[in-house]
């Protein structure tokens, strides 16, 4: 670097905005730390669960960086005009014109800071009664899936008990995943901040939607339309809803749709709440069998029987591995769809005991294998993009990235001994197919006694306890005289 670039580097980093000078973190260790109880027990059992972010972890993802992508969808072609020949020699109709129907997608913005920190703290115990091998056993950032950053020192949890640094990440990468976990679904850019600071991409509720227009001209597109029905607040368990076959028959459709535009073998699944498809599985496993008799007539005097040791099977064939939320499905005429659990689809308790949410039915692949569902993240590492401005325009190492691009890190200009790390993201999901996608609204489901517990902090079901610090609770230390 030369001098006029060391020179330009540092005016910068004075005017850029600096850390505060006032910690804010509460450190793992010394007096009143986090994990500084004196004889606390080596091992540390974890108690706290994290989003599991079942179809983020399954969807394909790439860097890319166009700011406005134009997808296109052919969706028909005109109607023949002009009349049938009289005679031999006239001239016959004319064909009709290709119409195409253009969509497009936008970045969503996300970041997130640690608190401050004072380095000097840093490497303190309180004394010898306070243990630096502490062990965590269960590791919540692991089973949330993917949607979080990739920090330093994540995969060992272990050492966010040990190491400031790491235990400043492990809050990060927590706190990340609750926050912006259920934007997978629910994102709308009406909800970004007016200096776009913070902004949202089109989630699935958008996405999977009726009333599709063209980017351009805003011309309707119909054929690009999904398929959205409510099940009109119906309990999936009452004698009178037919939630089997109100996704058989959206199957149908999807399937014919699917079949007469060629896209060959469609790859489906279903994305829906943990507790949903627990009462579901039991649902589908008798009414598969017995839906199926109720459209045939039968003489008065047969009877037929449903038998208990078939169903039960069914449902723990359905169910799968619930502990690694693996293996789930259900079988929709004679085909197996895949089940996805996933805690960041919204949920409503609309009365007690009682719960509303989508199933949302997702293209996957077409063609036996050309992803239409699928993540893009800005592309950060681009040749001559932001790491390149940064690493000529900026001090040192103040900025870095991870996870192939996807994420950017900035070690904000120090004050005295007081650091902070912040990270930044632009995701957004791609959907380039909506018109064999469909959702299913206003389902209504209810535990068989409570309801499970929640990841979300805001939740009715989110519990957790404890103390962040144990300031006040440690040794006393009298002067040595009066």
């Amino acid at each position: 670097m030369s001098f006029n670039e060391q020179v330009f580097a540092q005016a910068f980093a004075r005017a850029y905005k600096a850390v505060s000078s006032t910690p804010n973190a509460t450190y793992g260790h010394g007096p009143g730390g986090t994990f500084s109880p004196q004889g606390l027990d080596k091992y540390v059992f974890n108690a706290m669960i994290l989003p599991h972010l079942g179809l983020q972890s399954r969807l394909p993802v790439r860097t890319v960086n166009d700011i406005n992508p134009l997808y296109g969808i052919l969706t028909g072609v005109t109607a023949v005009t002009g009349d049938d020949p009289t005679g031999e020699c006239d001239d016959p109709p004319t064909a009709g014109l290709a119409k195409l129907c253009t969509h497009s997608a936008v970045f969503g913005r996300y970041s997130l800071q640690t608190r401050v920190f004072d380095i000097e703290h840093a490497g303190e115990r309180t004394n010898r009664g306070e243990f630096l091998d502490l062990q965590l056993i269960g590791n919540p950032l692991l089973e949330a899936g993917s949607g979080v950053p990739t920090v330093p020192g994540q995969a060992n949890a272990d050492n966010a008990l040990r190491q400031e640094s790491a235990k400043a990440l492990f809050e990060l990468g927590a706190s990340y995943s609750r926050k912006y976990a259920p934007q997978l679904y629910t994102g709308n850019p009406s909800n970004n901040t007016a200096g776009n600071g913070y902004m949202e991409p089109y989630g699935l509720e958008t996405l999977i939607n009726t009333g599709y227009r063209d980017a351009i001209t805003g011309d309707a597109c119909a054929a690009a339309d999904s398929i959205v029905e409510s099940f009109g607040n119906n309990n999936i368990t009452d004698a009178d809803a037919d939630i089997v076959g109100k996704i058989q028959d959206i199957f149908f459709r999807l399937r014919h749709i699917a079949s007469r535009a060629g896209l060959g073998t469609v790859n489906w699944v279903m994305a829906m709440p943990l507790g949903m498809f627990y009462r579901l599985s039991e649902v589908w496993a008798y009414y598969e069998i017995s839906r199926a008799l109720d459209g045939l007539t039968f003489n008065a005097t047969f009877n037929v029987d449903v038998d208990g040791a078939e169903v039960t099977k069914r449902i723990n064939e359905y169910r799968g591995n619930l502990s690694t939320r693996q293996g789930q499905f259900l079988m929709v005429d004679g085909q197996r769809i895949d089940v996805i659990l996933d805690d960041a689809i919204t949920e409503t308790e609309v009365t007690p005991g009682q719960f509303e949410a989508d199933i949302y039915i997702i293209p996957l692949t077409v063609m036996g294998g050309t992803p239409v569902t699928y993540m893009e993240y800005f592309n950060y590492d681009r040749p001559g993009g932001s790491m390149e401005l940064a690493r000529v325009m900026a001090p040192g190492d103040s900025y870095y990235t991870t996870d192939g691009g996807m994420y950017i890190w900035h070690k904000k200009p120090p004050t005295n001994l007081c650091v902070q790390l912040a990270v930044w993201s632009r995701p957004r999901t791609i959907l380039r197919t909506p018109y064999i996608a469909a959702r299913i609204t206003n389902v209504l489901w209810a535990p068989l006694t409570v309801h499970e517990r929640s990841p979300f902090t805001d939740s009715s079901y989110f519990v957790n306890g404890g103390r962040t610090d144990y300031a006040g609770y440690g040794p006393s230390f009298y002067s040595p005289t009066s």
